[in-house]
């Protein structure tokens, strides 16, 4: 199992290096809610569900701290847009005007996860297997994976086939997330390597030049989450695993100004 380090501060993130941090909803602080811009606390009231609120507000903190860290500002000052580019609504994947920085978010269960790089195009997923829910596996490989793939998660026992139907999962959703097209392409039009393979991008309808550029990453996280990392550039990088939890606790300076 990888360590995650637990930061005492938030690193440079260099143009060579992908940060993912991962955080847990009950590190939420009562303080937190005032790291956020209108448009961010007024999503937060649209959720019903309790768990649902806390997992979009430390996707919006976490991402606060370390883009602010980077860009030597106040977290809330940080200028993330969302604006949707097909409704212009403010739901959109979160950027920041010029594009210098960009981050991932991604959430299931009590966990989050946010990944940054310094301008290269990146994607990460995560799921929880809750254990707690039964899972169709056949029908699910029925609708988002490729023959070849679906052969591989039924060939498995019982017992593995969620976990390889779920990292075929992140690592397709990873994929999509990274090159900004999302829902807008079908999983089905997406291949990837076996679970039991270096995670790989095979084919990707309309668009072959992201096999050149695509690189794969596993997340280990605990036995009840698999999660996948996705960077469109050539080269690799340096993966930099970090917990949040004393960031989320305590601010790194910024606890007692947002905390009166």
């Amino acid at each position: 199992m990888v360590e995650w380090e637990i930061a005492n501060s938030v690193p440079h993130l260099t143009k060579h290096a992908c940060q993912v941090w991962l955080a847990n909803i009950r590190d939420l602080q009562s303080w937190h809610i005032r790291l956020l811009n209108a448009e961010e606390k007024e999503r937060v009231q649209s959720f019903r569900k309790g768990q649902d609120r806390a997992r979009f507000m430390i996707g919006c903190v976490l991402s606060r701290f370390v883009l602010a860290a980077q860009l030597n500002m106040a977290p809330h000052e940080v200028p993330i847009d969302r604006t949707c580019s097909a409704c212009r609504k403010a739901h959109g994947r979160p950027q920041l005007p010029d594009r210098s920085l960009q981050w991932s978010i991604s959430h299931s269960g009590e966990r989050v996860l946010v990944a940054f790089t310094a301008g290269i195009p990146v994607g990460v997923d995560i799921e929880w297997m809750d254990d707690s829910h039964a899972l169709d596996v056949r029908q699910m490989a029925n609708e988002v994976l490729a023959e070849e793939e679906k052969y591989h998660v039924l060939q498995a026992s019982p017992q593995e086939q969620k976990r390889a139907f779920y990292t075929y999962w992140t690592r397709k959703e990873a994929i999509l997330k990274a090159t900004g097209k999302g829902l807008q392409i079908s999983p089905l039009h997406v291949i990837v390597s076996a679970p039991h393979q270096t995670p790989r991008l095979l084919y990707l309808k309309d668009d072959p030049d992201c096999l050149n550029r695509a690189t794969m990453y596993p997340l280990e996280i605990d036995n009840g989450y698999v999660a996948s990392l996705a960077l469109l550039d050539k080269a690799s990088q340096k993966i930099e695993r970090y917990d949040s939890g004393r960031l989320l606790r305590e601010g790194f300076g910024w606890k007692d100004e947002y905390n009166k």
